[in-house]
């Protein structure tokens, strides 16, 4: 299959996304291994509700990120609540820290009252390591659990937690009139919104760097062009629509500009746009196909996939001065990166089908995913956990798994395809 075959395959898989919100919080878990560090979240005392249900949202939000595995609450021997009530055996002696608290009704209407405690469990005593209370309207339940999440994780790790963000993706919806949407919702697939319906393909969203914009590609018109939606007025910019391709938009991480794919001068080359001067400067020129730009997380180099030595592979341009570098050279097809924060890169790696595979900045190569046709990773702004779609049980699903490959579970989609998952920046 050639390169151009390659490009229009992924396209039309591109088109696929799915039909239903995500309804289940528990996570179907497919893979990881035992070397995560023990964390205990004991349900927190008061009211408890299925959709708001604070410390089994923190447990799932801790077990995606590989460095914890969150315990069975069934092994924790009892419920405290606070640092006074907590006892070293109550715990396994793996056990490092507990996540504990309260969600009681306040004076307010429809607000509650929470509170929590980390505890580290090592040394002679229960120690104290994070505390916190707030009021929290019920609607509000699910973003400060998250919150929660992010709290631990960075005190625990020290890098900034990535729970409260967002991702925008492609739904499809067969035999509907408009089965293609453009949607954003929680990293964790709740509290979706529908921002864009069309009976034409919607593809490629991706995030600006505050977070209150999405550039996609849209169909609508019978051709390929470029727009931009913004949250905040539910507006929307188309940006290019020259004849041939408008593709692969990559907003860069300084939000200055976004790089795309065109053909308008009869090749596919890599393209920036710049945001709020409505100009262009062309980045590549090359006899072969040059798509799929994403930019590296300083915004001074574009990574992106070509054809050029005879089968895909990873390519950095400096926009500057134009210094090009090869970036893999294995004998498979290497495409569709995502950089890391680390310097690293998440991409698509043809070796025993089409896998989701890390990259260090050493050149050493872990495979992330063990699917025949995985695509389109997209990384969480901290670099530690990585969505990306996948065949599983007949139909294209999103699967989350940890840059270290110590977990992978699959969130539960409902009917339907989804594809083109955008990780938001920090919000």
């Amino acid at each position: 299959m050639n390169f151009v075959r390659i490009v229009l395959s992924l396209i039309s898989i591109a088109f696929i996304c799915s039909n239903n919100a995500w309804a289940d919080l528990n996570l179907e878990i497919v893979g990881g291994i035992n070397q995560s560090r023990k964390i205990a979240v004991v349900p927190f005392a008061g009211v408890t509700d299925t959709q708001n249900n604070l410390s089994a949202i923190v447990k799932a939000d801790l077990a995606r990120s590989g460095t914890f595995a969150p315990i069975d609450e069934r092994n924790i021997l009892a419920r405290p609540t606070r640092l006074a009530e907590v006892q070293k055996s109550y715990f396994a002696n793996d056990v490092e820290v507990a996540v504990v608290g309260t969600v009681t009704p306040s004076e307010k209407k429809g607000v509650y009252a929470v509170t929590y405690e980390l505890v580290s469990l090592q040394g002679v005593t229960p120690k104290q390591l994070l505390a916190f209370k707030a009021e929290v309207p019920k609607s509000k339940m699910r973003q400060y659990a998250h919150r929660i999440s992010n709290a631990v994780y960075e005190k625990l790790t020290g890098i900034k937690g990535a729970y409260n963000t967002r991702i925008a993706f492609i739904r499809y919806i067969h035999g509907t009139k408009h089965p293609y949407e453009l949607c954003v919702a929680d990293y964790d697939g709740y509290n979706e919104v529908k921002l864009v319906r069309s009976s034409q393909p919607l593809m490629s969203p991706s995030w600006s760097n505050d977070g209150k914009r999405i550039v996609y590609v849209s169909f609508e018109n019978r051709k390929s062009e470029i727009y931009i939606y913004s949250l905040e007025n539910r507006k929307r910019t188309k940006v290019t629509s020259f004849s041939g391709l408008n593709s692969n938009p990559s907003w860069s991480p300084d939000g200055s500009k976004i790089a795309m794919v065109l053909s308008k001068d009869g090749n596919p080359e890599i393209y920036m746009f710049h945001v709020g001067q409505n100009r262009l400067t062309r980045v590549t020129t090359n006899s072969a196909i040059d798509t799929e730009p994403a930019w590296s997380a300083d915004s001074k180099s574009i990574y992106f996939t070509s054809d050029r030595t005879g089968r895909p592979q990873i390519y950095n341009i400096n926009i500057t001065n134009g210094a090009l570098q090869r970036v893999t050279s294995q004998p498979v097809k290497n495409f569709s990166t995502a950089p890391t924060v680390d310097n690293g890169l998440v991409l698509v790696n043809q070796s025993g089908g089409f896998r989701i595979a890390h990259l260090d900045e050493q050149g050493k190569m872990d495979y992330l995913s063990s699917g025949s046709l995985d695509e389109s990773p997209t990384v969480s702004p901290n670099g530690k956990m990585v969505l990306y779609s996948s065949l599983y049980g007949g139909k294209k699903q999103l699967m989350i798994v940890s840059t270290d490959g110590r977990f992978k579970a699959r969130i539960p989609s409902g009917t339907g395809d989804i594809s083109s998952p955008s990780w938001s920046p920090y919000l």
